[in-house]
């Protein structure tokens, strides 16, 4: 009788669980794998290259990320991964960390399920917009 009891304890501390998880998946619109699919720069002419639209980010519901950026060396498109956190803050603004300019808080204005742009109010001028 014991291990039935142990049994069903178990399986409902599985089944709680899993409920909760349920109801936090797809609270964020900004969860899932980004890339990044434009650059407005103001303070300078550099573009985007075929290299670095292989650029992304992976959200994760428990707060962290992955990050893949891919920049063209001496002819050969190379990449570096990183892993980080983020945040949805109270305002509405989103932290994480970007290639080049690190860590960042900015305003996110998303277009529909599949595209967003984040603004840098600590650099005047430059966005990135990501898509799905």
């Amino acid at each position: 009788m014991k291990k039935i009891i142990a049994l069903l304890a178990v399986f409902m501390m599985f089944t709680a669980c899993d409920s909760d998880d349920d109801t936090n998946e797809g609270d964020d619109p900004i969860l899932g794998t980004w890339f990044v699919a434009e650059m407005e720069n103001s303070l300078s002419d550099d573009e985007l290259s075929e290299c670095n639209l292989n650029s992304n980010i992976t959200f994760y519901a428990d707060n962290t990320a992955d990050s893949e950026y891919y920049e063209e060396v001496e002819n050969e498109c190379v990449s570096d991964e990183e892993s980080s956190t983020w945040e949805k803050n109270s305002n509405g603004q989103y932290t994480f960390d970007l290639p080049i300019f690190g860590r960042q808080t900015g305003d996110v204005e998303f277009s529909g399920n599949n595209r967003f742009k984040f603004s840098i109010p600590s650099v005047p001028g430059v966005s990135l917009t990501f898509e799905k």
